[in-house]
């Protein structure tokens, strides 16, 4: 809702909201599988 404002009112073109928007995506991704990946590259893990 907050980007659709931001565009609407000028203050940001629809590209920056829509990049923004798939960082976003990205790093919440990648926060999420960063401990699954991490673990399973690890040298040190037994089993």
């Amino acid at each position: 809702m907050v980007a659709l404002e931001r565009v609407q009112s000028g203050a940001h073109y629809p590209s920056d909201v829509a990049t923004g928007a798939a960082i976003g995506l990205a790093c919440a991704w990648l926060t999420r599988r960063a401990p699954r990946l991490i673990l399973r590259h690890c040298p040190w893990q037994v089993g």
